[in-house]
């Protein structure tokens, strides 16, 4: 579709909410919003009443390593385009795909599948778009690894990440990193040269160490409080560095198990709308109906919202984005047009895609998203080109 008007919508921009506005979509942009209808519309253009439906920006998930029962390191293209669809019905129109510790050699083709699909435009495979790798792999704590196996992390090495960012395409974009490992420091500063942005997770770090790092450029961490040490009124740990410092970012899973409500709304309270990026950290489960699946050896229970290994680990959840953003509203005293802000605009300045994506402008990717009022997904668009929904 060249050109689309969704007309009398509740439309929902960073800073205001226009009911019953009308915002035209042409050539892939968003190419005007207006509180009134528009005149001098072509007879090409298709309208569209949406009712007083929510509109809101496409949703952009950094942490994604699954979904529709497929898995990014079944390293086939195939499960790839899976995933992106499925998160695709939810809402989600970009995301950083993401990758678990494994072998080497399972890596390098799970990020060659990545680049494959990636290559490829919403146009051509009407599902969410990948807007780069999310490197959660080998260069962890041994003592905050979570669900990711021992046997298969690594010491930091610019020898060891090259070659992924090659196998990629030079798609990673995101590498979360234990800074206090042996051979971090000189890793993080070469992927900042090339314009990776290091996450701070999976860490022992302390207060002092975490805090350190995040003045020296380290503005983002990997799910606050999960696989990190948490605070404490005299240890106050990675956790109390990144809710103290103004500067920093944080990713965090909303879904009430990875993080109990009140630390989302102690995480709320110290960061405000503008430092948190909700993110699903979702496995092949979400978006399915799916109880039980292995993970690599392991046996992994899933209720309804996480999954669990059997000693009761976490590993990962099934939400997708739309029920992030409805939790996150549920359990915390922010608004829906904040908690919308999270999912998208705040992700996409995580990695410098800001003035593309994120939020409801002129001139930005028409990534747009018709919800009703439980935010369920009525149409979502990637760059002009419908996703999920009917038109």
């Amino acid at each position: 579709m060249n050109s689309l008007i969704l007309q009398n919508g509740t439309i929902y921009q960073p800073h205001q909410i226009i009911q019953g506005g009308h915002i035209w979509l042409e050539n892939g942009r968003i190419k005007a919003i207006s509180a009134e209808p528009f005149q001098n519309v072509s007879p090409d253009t298709m309208v569209i009443d949406v009712e007083g439906r929510i509109v809101s920006p496409g949703f952009i998930d950094l942490h994604i390593y699954g979904g529709g029962g497929a898995s990014v390191l079944d390293a086939d293209p195939a499960s790839v385009e899976t995933v992106l669809h499925t998160h695709a019905q939810f809402g989600t129109t970009g995301m950083l795909v993401s990758t678990v510790t494994a072998e080497i050699p399972l890596l390098h083709r799970a990020l060659k599948a990545i680049d494959q699909v990636a290559q490829k435009s919403p146009a051509q495979t009407q599902r969410a778009k990948v807007l780069g790798v999310h490197l959660e792999s080998c260069f962890l704590a041994p003592e905050r690894r979570g669900a990711h196996k021992l046997e298969w992390l690594q010491t930091p090495s610019i020898e060891l990440f090259q070659p992924l960012q090659d196998s990629s395409g030079g798609r990673i974009k995101l590498m979360t990193i234990a800074p206090e490992l042996p051979g971090a420091a000189e890793l993080i500063e070469y992927v900042w040269q090339q314009g990776v942005v290091a996450s701070f997770g999976h860490s022992a770090a302390d207060y002092d160490t975490a805090t350190h790092w995040i003045r020296k450029g380290m503005q983002i961490c990997t799910h606050l409080f999960n696989a990190m040490n948490g605070f404490g009124h005299r240890a106050p740990g990675g956790a109390g560095a990144f809710l103290t410092e103004q500067s920093a970012m944080v990713q965090i899973i909303p879904d009430g198990v990875h993080v109990h409500p009140a630390g989302l709304e102690l995480a709320y309270q110290a960061k405000g709308a503008s430092k948190i990026c909700l993110v699903t950290d979702s496995l092949l489960p979400a978006g399915t109906d799916i109880k039980e699946f292995y993970f690599f050896d392991r046996l992994v229970k899933v209720t309804d919202r996480a999954c669990f290994l059997p000693d009761g680990t976490l590993s990962g959840s099934r939400l997708t984005m739309n029920r992030a953003v409805q939790l996150f509203v549920e359990y915390t005293s922010a608004t829906l047009q904040e908690a919308l802000h999270m999912a998208s605009l705040n992700p996409a300045k995580a990695i410098g895609l800001d003035q593309q994506k994120g939020s409801l402008e002129v001139g930005k990717d028409a990534d747009v998203l018709v919800l009703d009022q439980d935010l369920n997904v009525q149409l979502a668009l990637v760059e002009g080109t419908v996703v999920a929904g009917v038109l």
